[in-house]
């Protein structure tokens, strides 16, 4: 045929009356059906305004797009494409020999590339200390939104799911949320321990919050960094507790069997679980209240081990202490900032 028909639908409409030129010759083309599975173009064809790709399109030579052109499955390209606004990539695309994009790209599966900034992101921040929570808060900026992720406060002896926080972990949540007082909205989430729960709530109440409402995320807690629990488990019989074993895998290397490798799995963890459910939440603040096993490693990898919890060690025993982490600052262009944080004197506690 000298006519090919250039046709896909968008939400069931059909875009009709295409042009096609080909050897110098323009038809009318009649109306395709939706979801053409191969249009095949032979020649060349000019777009003027949009085009909804459903399925999949084999163009032959050259497409000059004057708009935009959305690619819902896949678009594979034989010899050269040129684009002078826009085009939005939902899945993939093949290019034999040569694309040039005048204005714009956006990719719609971003996580690999997000995590990869994460990684630049961190290095940039080179995080050294700890500091105080409220000084991070302090100096955001309108058009920035926060992430912090806690440690929840002070607890008992009761180190099981239904372990509450003991009156000193109350009064500290408490004189946190007195810090936190002003027009920030935060988003709560909490893991499914009581203490977690109750770090959110009592923060809240002393926000002047009577009914705020706590999201309940499982990975919160559990064992993220750990990767075989029968290694894991026999190491920490073997070498007097989580503790030991935690903090040597982190400065030192030992124990590589039982855990996962620390800076992609952390931003695995912040771009997978934290980012989105912050982003779902359509709040300026995000609080996260966690424990030490989850984000302890978190904190070695973003201040890159400049922080000293080197809990195997008998000159240091030190560890994260409650309503200790981090906080990410979302600015507006997309980076990010990191920061290890405080919510009480000291960033570390020593047993």
């Amino acid at each position: 045929m000298k006519y090919g028909c250039l046709l896909a639908a968008v939400a069931g409409l059909s875009l009709q009356a295409c042009l096609v030129a080909c050897d110098g010759e323009t038809s009318n083309s009649a109306n395709c059906e939706t979801d053409c599975f191969e249009t095949v173009v032979r020649d060349s064809v000019v777009i003027r305004d949009s085009v909804v790709v459903r399925d999949s399109v084999v163009i032959r030579d050259s497409v000059v797009l004057r708009d935009s052109v959305r690619l819902i499955d896949s678009l594979r390209i034989l010899d050269s494409i040129y684009v002078k606004d826009s085009i939005r990539v939902k899945d993939s695309v093949h290019v034999k020999d040569c694309i040039r994009i005048i204005d714009s790209v956006e990719v719609a599966d971003t996580s690999v590339d997000r995590r990869s900034l994460i990684a630049r992101y961190v290095e940039q921040s080179a995080v050294k200390e700890f500091v105080p929570l409220e000084s991070v808060l302090g100096n955001l900026a309108e058009d920035e939104k926060v992430i912090v992720l806690l440690r929840h406060a002070e607890r008992g002896d009761d180190y099981s799911s239904t372990g509450p926080l003991n009156d000193n972990g109350k009064e500290q949540s408490e004189a946190l949320g007195k810090k936190l007082v002003g027009d920030l909205d935060i988003y709560y989430a909490a893991s499914h321990a009581t203490r977690t729960l109750q770090t959110c709530t009592y923060i809240a109440k002393a926000r002047g919050e009577k009914n705020a409402v706590v999201d309940t995320i499982e990975l919160l807690g559990g064992l993220w960094f750990v990767k075989d629990s029968v290694v894991y488990n026999k190491a920490k019989k073997d070498h007097d507790g989580s503790w030991n074993v935690t903090t040597k895998w982190l400065y030192e290397g030992s124990y590589a069997d039982a855990f996962y490798d620390v800076a992609p799995r952390s931003a695995e963890y912040l771009d997978s679980i934290i980012i989105p459910a912050m982003e779902k939440s359509g709040k300026r603040m995000g609080l996260f209240i966690s424990h030490d096993l989850v984000l302890l490693p978190i904190v070695v990898y973003v201040s890159d081990r400049n922080i000293d919890m080197k809990y195997y060690k008998s000159s240091s025993k030190r560890w994260l202490n409650y309503l200790a982490g981090l906080a990410i600052v979302l600015k507006s262009d997309g980076t990010l900032v990191f920061y290890a944080v405080k919510g009480l004197d000291s960033g570390t506690m020593k047993n």
